[in-house]
């Protein structure tokens, strides 16, 4: 089983399988988590971490202020959920209510949404005001 991995310095963001672990690296961190709702087969989804969430983990201006993961929805691998439940990432997935990809949600350490979910990638020129605002709400929500 894959514990909850830490983001790569050159930009490889790590896919969640365990988030009873991640929950304790961002209970001790006090950090909210951006967690990328993503599929395989999805250009969009592509697009989103090349032009904004690999560039985020390799500038090292978030590592204080949120982490960063990415959840594959054909994954099959079983995940341990925030409650230390081995659940399959189809249930995952319906849990945090993310069948379009991609689907951006930002959670707290109990797996609960602290800002307002981003949803697809069509509009790359206002998607970093969207990303910064969502994060920034998503820290106070933890503070």
């Amino acid at each position: 089983m894959a514990l909850a991995q830490p983001a790569q310095a050159d930009g490889n963001i790590a896919e969640a399988h365990d988030f009873h672990a991640l929950q304790q690296e961002m209970q001790a961190k006090g950090l909210p988590l951006l967690l990328a709702f993503r599929a395989d087969y999805c250009g969009f989804c592509k697009q989103l971490e090349a032009e904004y969430l690999q560039p985020m983990l390799t500038s090292g201006k978030y590592d204080t202020r949120i982490l960063i993961r990415r959840f594959t929805l054909d994954n099959e691998e079983s995940i341990v959920d925030f409650n230390g439940n081995k659940i399959d990432a189809e249930a995952f997935a319906a849990r945090h209510d993310a069948a379009l990809t991609p689907t951006v949600v930002f959670l707290n350490a109990e797996g609960k949404e602290v800002a307002e979910r981003l949803l697809g990638y069509n509009s790359p020129d206002f998607y970093g005001a969207y990303l910064e605002e969502a994060i920034a709400t998503a820290q106070k929500a933890v503070q």
